[in-house]
């Protein structure tokens, strides 16, 4: 018998399709997934996926963002600093602070990756992650179900 986080999965419906990422959305479950599809996706369509994001956001009201970065080797700390400092804010306003992460299982990813949220904070003072509820887990029915 399959768990219901598992079927959950099968809910979400392709939205959008790059080169480099996909989105998918449930609306009844609030639910928007953004999947890395490559190893790197260049800053103008990262932005790109984003901003259509965010329209998905809006039209459907999503409260839960995933971001499945599992396919990813590449950190790129100007794409993460426009990531928080600038769409996440904006989605803030929009009602959306909960998000959750699939990172890869990549030690030097996961180091550079906090090693540029310090630098973030450190450059930007003003920003803080306390008011989203961020939480890296391992599978995608994890992600759904937390």
């Amino acid at each position: 018998m399959a768990s219901s986080s598992v079927i959950l999965t099968h809910q979400l419906e392709e939205q959008y399709a790059s080169k480099h990422a996909t989105l998918s959305c449930n609306a009844e479950l609030k639910v928007l997934l953004c999947t890395a599809t490559s190893a790197y996706i260049p800053m103008a369509e990262f932005m790109d996926l984003f901003d259509k994001a965010g329209e998905l956001i809006s039209t459907n009201q999503l409260t839960k963002c995933i971001y499945d970065e599992r396919k990813l080797v590449a950190f790129h700390m100007p794409s993460m600093e426009w990531f928080y400092l600038v769409w996440m804010e904006r989605m803030y306003k929009k009602g959306l602070s909960t998000y959750r992460r699939l990172l890869p299982d990549d030690k030097y990813f996961e180091q550079q990756m906090n090693r540029g949220k310090k630098k973030l904070l450190q450059e930007n003072p003003w920003f803080s992650f306390d008011k989203f509820d961020i939480v890296h887990c391992k599978t995608l029915e994890e992600a759904l179900s937390r």
